[in-house]
């Protein structure tokens, strides 16, 4: 059973009338720590998840000193809406867990959390609670939507949608194969792309075949907007996999926007494109 905890004293001024409170959620006996960025404005509250090997407040964005996650929180305070960020239990914050022992459903579960504490938020009440998932963060919010599906908006940005392509992909044969042999609790080593060395359990690894995230926000009533990057050389090939999405869904309301960026909003090179983003993603939760 999933128990909610209550939230940390600590409540820092960020910018603005803007306030950002820092939260502990009680998942399963681990703590998962979040930030609560208040808003007073009459918008849904949403809650943010991080991409695979990420953090709640997401990468530097170059020329300025945001992050992407809180570049977003920010904005979208601005437009007077709350929201949520975590780290996902063996994330950034949340090391109770250690991170060897991630998986999709121990994401998953963490982001139910997140839902029924934003509902039980007394500053939230009776607004739409609405998610924003970036990269696995997305593949988190496809099965979200499936566990809450009264659950107003998902939003979708440069998501997995096909594990088994993206996860091979991007660890290559000879660990998927030993990831698939080894035995729940077993530890595997790789190396990724970008240099960074870690290890996964073999649990991480057999959730692969099976997760199906297109499937399981099929099903999902409320409307989703997918957005993604022509020039993703990570989930590939676009727009194919974010029109997989509204292919499963076949709901009038749901959008697909294709930019020309990458699978990280080119924050390398400065905010431009993520502004756009954040811009498009915000008038779409406010059903502009």
């Amino acid at each position: 059973m999933t128990r909610i905890g209550t939230a940390l004293a600590a409540v820092l001024v960020t910018t603005g009338a803007a306030m950002a409170e820092d939260v502990r959620l009680d998942v399963g006996g681990d703590s998962v720590i979040g930030t609560y960025e208040v808003s007073d404005g009459p918008g849904p509250a949403v809650l943010l998840l991080h991409g695979f090997t990420g953090t709640r407040d997401e990468l530097p964005v170059e020329g300025t000193e945001d992050f992407v996650f809180t570049r977003f929180a920010r904005q979208l305070a601005a437009a007077g809406m709350p929201s949520l960020r975590i780290d996902f239990r063996g994330s950034g914050e949340s090391l109770e867990m250690p991170w060897e022992e991630t998986t999709f459903s121990t994401q998953i579960e963490d982001a139910v959390a997140a839902v029924d504490w934003m509902a039980a938020h007394p500053d939230i009440g009776a607004r739409e609670i609405a998610v924003i998932g970036w990269s696995q963060g997305g593949l988190v919010a496809a099965h979200l939507a499936a566990e809450r599906p009264d659950l107003a908006r998902v939003v979708l940005l440069n998501p997995v949608t096909a594990p088994r392509v993206s996860f091979g992909a991007l660890f290559g044969p000879e660990v998927m194969e030993a990831g698939l042999a080894a035995a729940p609790a077993t530890p595997v080593g790789f190396t990724l792309p970008w240099g960074a060395e870690m290890e996964l359990n073999g649990a991480f690894f057999h959730e692969i075949p099976d997760s199906d995230p297109v499937g399981a926000i099929a099903d999902y009533p409320g409307p989703v907007l997918v957005v993604v990057g022509a020039n993703d050389d990570l989930i590939t090939p676009q727009p194919a996999m974010g029109q997989s999405v509204l292919d499963a869904r076949g709901n009038a309301t749901d959008t697909l926007v294709l930019m020309e960026m990458d699978h990280v909003f080119n924050v390398f090179t400065g905010p431009d494109m993520l502004d756009q983003v954040i811009a498009t993603t915000i008038a779409w939760l406010s059903g502009a």
